[in-house]
């Protein structure tokens, strides 16, 4: 009885928690940190199915409710919103999902409504969810011919415009097939703490199995026992940090030596400044900053984790504020997060065309700021995790023609070639590299 009624509540909350997506817009994050507050008692499994079902309806949110348009032979406009949100969970499971039984996503389904809508609302359910069962079932192959037929639905109007604008409509549509996929958990190793030996033989004892990354050695693709690797000594320790190897690729540009001082820009919460602390060692240090108190005080768990004292976190406005000279600064700049859309779904429906300008207004801000803190002959390097022009190269652009002091270094000899755009710039098309889509510029300020 127990049981059930713990199926039911994590139920609830998923339906919560996209009936509050849609009044909001607020990032998915955020609304799980306010619904475990209000619901502490929740078992780690049960808060791992609600992300992962919250998730992935948002990943295949236009495909599901094309499919409520189809078993309810009208348009969603015309439907109930909290109906709607029932039958969004309700044909996940029953169609992207591959642990529900059939039987139970309709029964909970029906079930959900008639608890928190009405009887009438229920009946409605039953009906769609049925006339999805039943096609679904003539066509065992339905599923993939729905992804690759209507991919387009998944993704809004827009935005998948301005990428066939720009990249062209094959690369666009491979790039949503890829975003589609569930995407693959890097961790990286702290090498000066563990021999790569030594954590696969630990790994292989919690039921953990990792592939090395065939560029960045460091880095390893876990295969087998994802939901293990956050309960493992050696993350708990701070010898492998979970992070995707663009991030990493972008620290390599920055090129943290031995007793390097490195400037870290819009850094928290610090998985780069994490990497770079390990790189420069004891005799080196990271003077990092942001303008959120909140994300640095996650940056400073992660800081106590890893063991490190070498990073000093500072609250600063990188678009006004005053900060040392350094030979080396990251500027890893606020963006649109249109590159990591794999990882974090959400980002595609609450993003607006306008905010694609606007944030490319306040990197220019942050870039001329930042830029009069380098040192003669130093580097900087500006990185984004967004695939849009106008706030990756077209910020470089206008920079270089105001600054004749600074120019552009290419990449090409630090990474590999499908990684490095005709002009020199990191770009990591998720489509190609099997990575999220980051941006990168080195900028060396001539002496």
């Amino acid at each position: 009885m127990v049981i059930i009624f713990l199926r039911m509540l994590v139920r609830k909350v998923i339906f919560s928690i996209l009936n509050l997506f849609d009044h909001h817009k607020e990032k998915i994050p955020n609304l799980f940190l306010q619904i475990f507050k209000k619901y502490p008692n929740f078992l780690r499994k049960d808060k791992q199915r609600i992300r992962v079902c919250v998730n992935e309806i948002i990943r295949y949110l236009g495909l599901i409710d094309h499919l409520i348009e189809v078993g309810s032979e009208r348009k969603i406009r015309h439907i109930n919103p909290k109906i709607i949100n029932v039958l969004r969970l309700g044909i996940y499971e029953l169609v992207f999902d591959d642990i529900t039984p059939d039987f139970a996503a309709i029964h909970s389904s029906v079930e959900l409504a008639k608890k928190n809508i009405n009887k009438k609302s229920s009946s409605m359910v039953n009906a769609v969810m049925r006339n999805i069962q039943r096609i679904s079932q003539k066509n065992k192959k339905w599923k993939i011919s729905l992804i690759k037929n209507k991919i387009d639905l998944a993704y809004p109007e827009w935005l998948l415009k301005k990428w066939e604008d720009e990249f062209g409509k094959d690369v666009t549509r491979n790039l949503c097939a890829e975003f589609l996929n569930k995407k693959d958990m890097f961790v990286r190793l702290d090498i000066d703490r563990y021999s790569v030996d030594k954590m696969l033989s630990v790994l292989s004892h919690s039921n953990i199995k990792v592939i090395q990354h065939n560029h960045f050695k460091l880095f390893f693709k876990v295969v087998l026992g994802q939901k293990n690797i956050l309960g493992s000594n050696l993350f708990q320790e701070g010898i492998i940090s979970i992070q995707d190897p663009a991030a990493g690729a972008v620290v390599e540009l920055v090129n943290p030596q031995k007793n390097d001082f490195i400037l870290d820009v819009c850094a928290a919460p610090g998985t780069k400044s994490l990497f770079m602390a390990q790189r420069v060692g004891q005799g080196g240090r990271i003077f990092a900053c942001d303008n959120s108190q909140k994300r640095i005080e996650k940056a400073l768990k992660d800081k106590s984790r890893h063991r490190l004292n070498n990073i000093e976190w500072h609250l600063l406005d990188a678009s006004k504020d005053k900060y040392p000279l350094h030979e080396k600064i990251l500027l890893d700049a606020p963006c649109s997060g249109t590159g990591v859309i794999g990882r974090r779904p959400d980002i595609k429906w609450r993003l607006r065309k306008s905010d694609i300008q606007r944030m490319a207004k306040v990197q220019k801000s942050i870039l001329k700021n930042i830029s009069n803190y380098l040192k003669p002959g130093g580097k900087l390097v500006y990185s984004t995790c967004s695939l849009e022009k106008e706030e990756n190269q077209d910020v470089i652009d206008h920079f270089l023609k105001y600054r004749s002091d600074f120019e552009l270094i290419r990449t090409h000899s630090i990474l590999p070639d499908n990684w490095v755009s005709s002009r020199g710039f990191m770009f990591s098309f998720p489509a190609i590299t099997n990575t999220d889509g980051l941006f990168a510029a080195v900028l060396r300020k001539k002496i």
